[in-house]
Formats: structure tokens, C-alpha cells, sequence
């Protein structure tokens, strides 16, 4: 059967991902301190004979780093701008266990043996509710029984009934940052953000246990998961 109907990816990924330019300006526009994040990991297991699956790599801080603390990493992306740069940073740091695929949340279609982790840092928001559940069947076909998802995301956790209020207090608080008013604007208009009742209803249906769960300012969220193949 054709496979024509599944979303395009690349599409719905957002220029600032896409556009070299913007790509070159990423890690400053958006820093990321990966270690908690792995230590975190190591509480949940994470040795050197393990691999992480990274989904939505990025410019590879995560794998990079993460490249130290485990037997392989394989680090997804649908860019090819954000993984040149992400492969130019591993041939300069001398990395050799992270293996970059050019490929989506929602296309990839693992090989060989299940891995023990993966994680995801502000991907799932670009794809439709339907797509998000889709997408995160994709990570439970990577995991073994008992394999954790480490995700973080944009999910609103304000009460439905205060979403404009809440949504212009976000916007304004925003102004002074690097990010242009359009492209704010852009994240409630062309991007899926969702309720962290669906979300956590996602994961759960599509056979996450959620371990843990932390919100911040009412539009960002953590979770720990373990992968048990099975709803509910």
C-alpha cells in the first residue's frame, strides 16, 4: 500500500530549522545544558553498553554528549542543515559512536536490536495531535520492554479557560528575547502545541508508563517514561 498519505515532515518543521543562516544561530538562540538530562538517565540505568536514540537532534548537543556516556547513539533529524552542522561538530570533537539519519519522528523505521533509551527535546509540538501519536509509536518500536523515553516539550498546562490571557502574558514576556515577534506569533499559529491532559493521554494509550512529570510556566513540560508496549 502506498504510504503517500503520511505527513510531510519537512514541511511542518519551521524554517528556523530548515534555513542554514538561521541554523548557524541556533545554539545561541537557544541554549541547552544536556548533562542533568543524562545524569538523570544514569539514575534510570544508562551505562557505557547501552544506546540512546535522539529524536530531533538538532545541531547534536544532546548526542554529542551523550556520546560519552553510552555505547551509541542514534540521532534523528529531519534537517539536513541542522545534522551538517551537527556532523561538523562530531568530526571536529573527534565523535565516532553517534550515527546521524537523515529521517522524521513519524518515517523512522528502526534496525537491529531495540535500544534501552531515547530522548526528545521540543519536536513533538511541530506535528498535528494524530501525527503526535503516530510519532510516538515510532519511539515504543525503538525501545526494549522496560526501555525509557526521556521528553521534553511545549504543552500547555494553564486551565483551558485562561488560554488567552495566558498566551498574551507569554508573548510579552518574550519581547526582549532572540526570537522576532513572527516567530512567536508562529508557534500558536502554525504549530501544535497541545494540553498536557491530551498529551499525557497520548502517552499512555500508545503504551508509556509516565514515571515523571514536570511542568513550568504553564507551557513546558518533562517527562520520564518507560516504554511497556501495551495501553494504558
Amino acid at each position: 500500500m502506498t504510504r503517500d498519505w503520511v505527513i510531510d515532515e519537512h514541511q511542518h518543521a519551521g524554517e528556523e530549522h530548515l534555513d542554514p543562516e538561521q541554523v548557524a544561530r541556533y545554539d545561541k538562540k537557544l541554549p541547552f545544558d544536556p548533562i542533568p538530562e543524562l545524569e538523570r538517565l544514569v539514575d534510570y540505568g544508562l551505562t557505557e553498553d547501552e544506546t540512546i536514540i535522539d529524536f530531533g537532534t538538532g545541531t547534536g548537543v544532546f548526542p554529542l554528549a551523550a556520546a560519552e556516556y553510552c555505547d551509541q547513539v542514534i540521532a534523528i533529524d529531519i534537517s539536513e542543515s541542522m545534522l551538517d552542522v551537527a556532523r561538523e561538530k562530531a568530526d571536529d570533537e573527534g565523535v565516532r559512536n553517534v550515527e546521524f539519519v537523515h529521517d522524521g519522528l513519524v518515517s523512522y523505521e528502526h534496525e537491529g536490536d531495540p535500544a534501552s533509551f531515547a530522548f526528545s527535546k521540543n519536536v513533538f509540538h511541530h506535528l498535528p495531535d494524530f501525527w503526535k501519536v503516530e510519532a510516538l509509536k515510532t519511539v515504543g518500536d525503538t525501545l526494549e520492554p522496560g526501555g525509557i523515553f526521556r521528553l521534553h516539550d511545549l504543552v500547555y498546562s494553564f486551565d483551558l479557560r485562561d488560554s488567552t490571557e495566558e498566551i498574551k502574558a507569554w508573548l510579552e514576556a518574550r519581547k526582549s528575547t532572540a526570537f522576532t515577534e513572527e516567530e512567536l506569533y508562529n508557534h500558536f499559529r502554525e504549530e501544535f502545541s497541545t494540553y498536557d491532559f491530551l498529551f499525557e493521554s497520548m502517552l499512555r494509550e500508545t503504551g508509556f508508563k509516565i514515571l515523571d512529570s514536570t511542568y513550568q510556566e504553564s507551557f513546558y513540560a518533562a517527562y520520564t517514561c518507560e516504554w511497556r508496549g501495551d495501553s494504558h
